[in-house]
């Protein structure tokens, strides 16, 4: 859509010089006057007809032109409405994630207090401290 925008009508600068090119008498009534035989009014006509086909033409493409420009401009509009909407979804996950994040750094604040918290397992009370040995697994159900 935006491709054929760049082929249109208000950029057609060939055109735009023809219609500016066009001799004066085709658009001004006073030059009327000026005139003298049946020919040059028949001359006249040719070229009168002609700068209205141009014209005719040029004001059709611009018209069409205009409708594509309202109809990509309301695409973009849409697309930028459903972008917007995509970034509110994103940033709200963001946010759930940021919230998920802060949940674990506190677990893990809290799971690295209590092992620090822990009794130093060499320490323990062994054989040499008076205290009897655990029991191995096997003699648990003897």
């Amino acid at each position: 859509a935006l491709q054929n925008l760049e082929n249109a009508a208000s950029s057609d600068a060939e055109v735009r010089e023809k219609i500016a090119k066009l001799p004066p008498e085709v658009s001004e009534i006073t030059k009327l006057e000026a005139l003298t035989t049946a020919q040059q009014g028949r001359d006249l006509l040719v070229q009168v007809e002609a700068a209205s086909s141009l014209l005719d033409d040029y004001n059709s493409r611009l018209q069409e032109e205009l409708k594509e420009r309202k109809r990509v401009g309301n695409m973009v509009s849409e697309f930028l409405s459903a972008q917007r909407e995509l970034l509110a979804q994103a940033e709200e996950r963001l946010e759930q994630y940021y919230e998920k994040l802060e949940k674990m750094k506190g677990m893990e604040r809290d799971l690295r207090s209590h092992i620090a918290a822990l009794p130093d397992i060499p320490v323990l009370p062994g054989s040499g401290s008076g205290l009897d040995a655990l029991p191995r697994g096997g003699d648990l159900f003897r």
